[in-house]
């Protein structure tokens, strides 16, 4: 590696996603920098490196902070704030480490200088959208969310919808979706999707996504 730090980076993204990958819940699957620290001395790393880096992780979101508010009672009788700060690998870091996986989203956002075209943002799952259309993609993550986890559905009938959302996503990044497709697609995720606890993700979809079916 042409950067020293990176062989750094490397070690500790790997050693977080060993860590994940063993955890038995999502906080189990942070560690405190000491840990960290401790479990990358033996590679030869120094405390101030593997701080460092770590930082550096966390800043380009390989690596997720995560603050735990907690308090004491002293023996004064008062009441202490106490945070306890983890760090995690992130679903970027995953992706990294996992570059094979079909969950991998593509980042749209850093190919597509959005600037430069009229009504479109990027919403807070990462799409890139029409502005008209910001609530329905919410809603649509939602209900791919609730479609993975829906215990009814086998596996290849919940990527196929996955996969049908995902196309219907990327028609929301067009200035004037095609009304033939957007009904196509919506037309099958409506009969597949109205499951368990999508059901309520479905109707409220279903409202949104009226006036471009007219």
């Amino acid at each position: 590696m042409a950067n020293p730090n990176d062989a750094i980076r490397d070690a500790v993204l790997r050693h977080l996603h060993v860590v994940h990958q063993k955890s038995r819940s999502p906080r189990s699957a942070g560690l405190l920098t000491s840990e960290l620290s401790k479990a990358l001395k033996v590679k030869g790393y120094k405390q101030q490196e593997v701080a460092s880096n770590l930082d550096y992780l966390v800043q380009k979101g390989w690596v997720r902070e995560v603050v735990e508010n907690r308090s004491f009672i002293t023996k004064a009788g008062t009441t202490q704030n106490a945070e306890r700060r983890t760090y995690k690998i992130s679903d970027s870091g995953i992706d990294r480490l996992e570059a094979a996986s079909m969950y991998q989203r593509p980042d749209v956002a850093s190919r597509v200088n959005i600037t430069n075209i009229k009504g479109v943002t990027v919403v807070g799952n990462g799409n890139v959208v029409n502005t008209t259309f910001t609530d329905l993609s919410r809603v649509l993550t939602d209900l791919k969310q609730a479609i993975l986890q829906e215990p009814t559905l086998a596996d290849d009938r919940k990527l196929d919808i996955a996969a049908d959302i995902d196309s219907l996503e990327a028609q929301l990044q067009k200035p004037e979706p095609k009304k033939s497709i957007v009904q196509m697609l919506w037309s099958g995720i409506e009969k597949a999707a109205a499951v368990g606890g999508a059901i309520d993700i479905v109707s409220r979809a279903a409202a949104l996504i009226q006036p471009l079916l007219k």
